[in-house]
């Protein structure tokens, strides 16, 4: 190499490295090219150039230069970069490929493939690999790794809730935000919620600490808050879960997915009202680019909800196209096929969506019952529950209950119940049978079958050993046939305690079932209908009202009497003055009259006519002289204008 190459070289290292380390990845990149054309073999700079591209964020340059074939040999020993820019270009199969073709899986590699695992939701196999890097490696990044294997270990909590996960010490607002996530994964919510809590505080503590923006903060926090509101919303609490996902809505956060999986909650909660803002928010959900920050079980979700919201949007074709990408595509056949049956019901097509629930016999069983229901095809529907594979689960039993009680097939209903017990002989004390075992137990008493109805309440004794009622009404059953065994029971129930005194006169009336204040009023009435009984004479004296203050306005003077015209509107009292200049006539009659025309059509101020001989025609000669009506003040005015004032030249 001669010396001028060399020069060059060195020089062109030097520049490079000054702009790695100031970070201007642009000028480190154009430097990086310029040693590759003195020297096309150089790894360095070959290497360096790849750096620059993935710190630009061109992973698609940096994976085509990778992949280029005259640069198989400077690219042959990053594998590390290669596997990630296929991560970042959302390939994860590809990478995982190119992880496992690396001849030696290093500390970097390992974690790579941890992510990689994590992204195709292989939480197993993640959990293991995790597992492994840290318990063997000691550095900085310890508290990281733990974070990510506890965000694993809630994904394990929800494929298998009941499963034996470890748990970490919760010293870093990311493990607690994973430890409530666990415990809201295995439905324990209202657990979950002071975690959470504690979360968000430590979270906002820690930006703050580290010089961030209360804003910076609260959007960092805003997915604890977006849990919360998870946890909330399956709690029950949905008005409160609401707020909490409008809020998180209203800062507007940058992360896609998180706005996504609120709206799509707040859609839940909607339901069937207010549409218009659940297809607001149903469009915010299935913005593009989701599918890649969305787990299959998120986006799952969303179509879900989506199909739902077409079929209150009377949109059956889009809800068509839902359930086809539901099936299809997210693997979800079951739901898809409820939906579907569902929208086709809703629109009027009952045949179709029988036989589209017939193609996935068992789980749809009750949807089809209740289509056939409605339809009033009865025992079709009993016939439909009698063959089904789950006819011995409890809401299963129930409707074939109901529906027998309702025909009068009291009997069948007995036979049933009789079967049920035969099936469930080596575990009637499941505490998921209580009402079954209650319902037989009715039953069998209206057929008459009092050995079997015995049979039943012992069994629900046996789900709920604290229940006295049950009990005591095995007590009652067996009395008669088994006494012996009756008393048994009987003296293991508690003894009955009186409390108080008890009138037993009282009692045995007919009126302690109206109420005390109804019998007392009703003694109040004969008292006062009877002026003569013998409370009269001893003083007992009918109750008078209360008699209520005087309300006085707040400017009342006391010291002078009232005046005697308060009454009167004013325009008839004594004191009323007419302003000057006003010309408005005081109307007292009915609407567009005068004072005129109403004492014209007042009969009380008409002069009496002349009438008959006698009694009549002395009272007219008594009668005073009607005096003639005074004129108003816009007659009196009129007739000034007739008279006239001479004109004016």
């Amino acid at each position: 190499m001669s010396a001028n190459k060399e020069s060059s070289l060195v020089q062109g290292y030097i520049e490079l490295n000054k702009f790695c380390q100031s970070g201007d990845y642009e000028r480190a990149l154009k430097s990086a090219g310029k040693i590759l054309q003195i020297a096309p073999t150089e790894q360095k700079a070959f290497h360096c150039k790849i750096i620059c591209f993935i710190q630009l964020h061109n992973f698609k340059e940096a994976l085509t230069v990778l992949s280029n074939p005259k640069n198989a040999a400077l690219a042959a020993d990053l594998h590390f970069e290669k596997a990630y820019t296929q991560y970042r270009l959302n390939c994860p199969k590809d990478a995982l490929q190119t992880v496992d073709n690396a001849p030696e899986l290093t500390l970097a590699l390992k974690e790579l493939r941890a992510q990689i695992l994590y992204r195709l939701e292989q939480y197993q196999d993640c959990y293991n690999l995790y597992r492994d890097i840290v318990k063997n490696t000691t550095d900085d990044y310890e508290d990281e790794r733990k974070a990510n294997m506890s965000a694993v270990v809630a994904n394990l909590a929800a494929l298998n809730p009941n499963a034996d996960l470890p748990q970490f010490e919760e010293n870093t607002y990311e493990l607690l935000y994973n430890a409530g996530s666990t415990l809201a994964m295995r439905g324990k919510y209202t657990e979950a919620l002071p975690v959470l809590k504690r979360a968000e505080q430590t979270c906002v503590e820690s930006v703050v600490e580290d010089g961030g923006t209360e804003e910076e903060a609260r959007e960092e926090a805003a997915i604890i808050r977006v849990q919360q509101g998870y946890c909330l919303q399956s709690a029950g609490r949905e008005k409160e879960a609401a707020a909490l996902y409008q809020g998180v809505l209203k800062d507007k956060p940058s992360d896609q997915a998180l706005v996504a999986v609120a709206s799509n909650n707040l859609v839940v909660i909607n339901r069937d009202s207010n549409v218009f803002d659940s297809r607001k928010r149903m469009k915010a959900a299935t913005a593009e680019g989701l599918e890649h920050k969305l787990t299959s079980r998120q986006r799952a979700v969303i179509v879900y909800n989506q199909a739902i919201l077409a079929i209150y949007s009377n949109q059956p074709e889009f809800c068509k196209q839902c359930c086809v990408k539901l099936s299809r595509e997210l693997g979800q056949e079951s739901r898809a096929a409820l939906v579907e049956a569902a929208s086709l019901a809703r629109d009027g097509k009952r045949d179709a969506a029988l036989a589209l629930l017939a193609k996935h016999p068992g789980t749809h069983t009750l949807a089809a019952a209740q289509i056939l229901l409605a339809q009033g095809e009865r025992k079709a529907a009993i016939k439909l529950l009698e063959e089904s594979e789950f006819k011995y689960r409890p809401g299963v039993i129930g409707a074939l209950a109901t529906l027998y009680c309702a025909d009068g097939d009291h009997e069948r209903a007995s036979q049933m119940f009789l079967d049920v017990h035969q099936h469930y002989k080596n575990d009637t004390g499941s505490a998921a049978l209580r009402s079954v075992w209650r319902a037989a137990g009715e039953v069998h008493q209206r057929v008459g079958r009092v050995s079997a109805a015995a049979q039943a309440h012992e069994a629900l004794a046996g789900a709920q050993p604290h229940d006295r009622r049950s009990r005591a009404r095995l007590v009652k059953l067996l009395a008669p046939s088994d006494p012996q065994r009756a008393r048994a029971l009987a003296a293991q129930l508690p003894p009955i305690q009186l409390q108080g005194a008890i009138d037993i006169e009282a009692l045995e009336s007919s009126k302690w079932m109206m109420g005390a204040k109804v019998v007392k009023k009703t003694v109040q009435s004969k008292q006062e209908q009877s002026p003569g009984t013998p409370g009269s004479e001893l003083g007992v004296t009918k109750k008078q009202k209360r008699k209520r203050k005087t309300k006085l306005p707040p400017n009342a003077d006391l010291s002078k009497p009232p005046d005697p015209e308060r009454w009167l509107p004013k325009y008839e009292r004594t004191a009323y003055r007419k302003r000057r200049g006003v010309r408005r006539d005081v109307i007292k009659g009915s609407q567009g009259m005068t004072t005129a025309a109403v004492d014209q059509y007042d009969m009380s101020k008409q002069p009496v006519s002349a009438s008959p001989a006698g009694a009549g025609a002395a009272a007219a000669a008594k009668s005073p002289r009607p005096e003639k009506p005074a004129d108003s003040a816009w007659q009196r005015k009129q007739q000034q204008k007739k008279k006239g004032k001479g004109r004016k030249w």
